[in-house]
């Protein structure tokens, strides 16, 4: 995907791509190193908003991905990341909004969005990182308009120090019921032994990442 700056965003070239969505990513590259180490994925997209605008530039800036080194890097409007005209497909109740406002106050209540190029000498891979809430982020991505389309794969998992107001590999999670309404992604990555989306089955050796043992999952309905 080429991106020049001072032009407008390609959004719709993003989404059109096989996108890897990793929510409450932190600094964690795992699905860099499993997809784009394997060239099945060139376009990845992690939301986190624990994290400052300076500390996640700070993290991509000295990044080595799966031989890939960072190339070029660029602040981005969230204008132009997401549609303005949106319609929200999950609710809340107050205790939840309640726990998702608090954290987004303690940390990025403006919210950003990075744009980084990492290159290998011979292939790049483009990376969107959002200081922003995961599961709206979800939402206003790939579940708007007429030509939504699912992200290609995803990374979730339940982190155990705090931080998710909702979690992540819970079957029932708000970003797993989006998947099933508006299409869910071909391949996840979970956590080995724990619970994860339903229908999906292991088709990997246990790999590493974000100090945890995981495997990657196959879509069953899709087989």
């Amino acid at each position: 995907m080429k991106y020049r700056t001072g032009r407008r965003f390609p959004r719709n070239k993003l989404l059109e791509s096989r996108v890897v969505y990793y929510p409450a990513a932190g600094a964690d590259f795992h699905p860099l190193e499993i997809f784009g180490g394997a060239g099945s994925a060139h376009c990845f997209v992690m939301a986190d908003y624990w994290f400052t605008l300076q500390q996640v530039a700070d993290v991509l800036s000295n990044a080595h991905v799966a031989g890939f080194v960072l190339d070029s890097l660029v602040r981005l409007p969230l204008e132009e990341v997401f549609n303005p005209n949106w319609t929200r497909h999950f609710d809340q109740d107050l205790t939840e909004e309640e726990t998702r406002q608090h954290f987004l106050k303690a940390n990025n209540t403006e919210g950003f969005a990075l744009f980084a190029v990492f290159n290998n000498g011979s292939r790049r891979l483009a990376l969107l990182y959002l200081g922003y809430e995961a599961v709206e982020a979800y939402d206003r991505l790939f579940c708007q308009g007429r030509s939504h389309k699912p992200p290609y794969g995803i990374l979730v998992q339940n982190h155990g120090m705090g931080g998710d107001w909702n979690q992540m590999a819970n079957p029932d999670s708000y970003v797993a019921q989006l998947a099933d309404e508006f299409g869910r992604p071909r391949w996840l990555i979970g956590e080995d032994g724990r619970e994860n989306w339903r229908d999906y089955e292991p088709v990997s050796d246990i790999t590493y990442g974000g100090e945890c043992p995981r495997r990657l999952f196959f879509n069953s309905n899709l087989a």
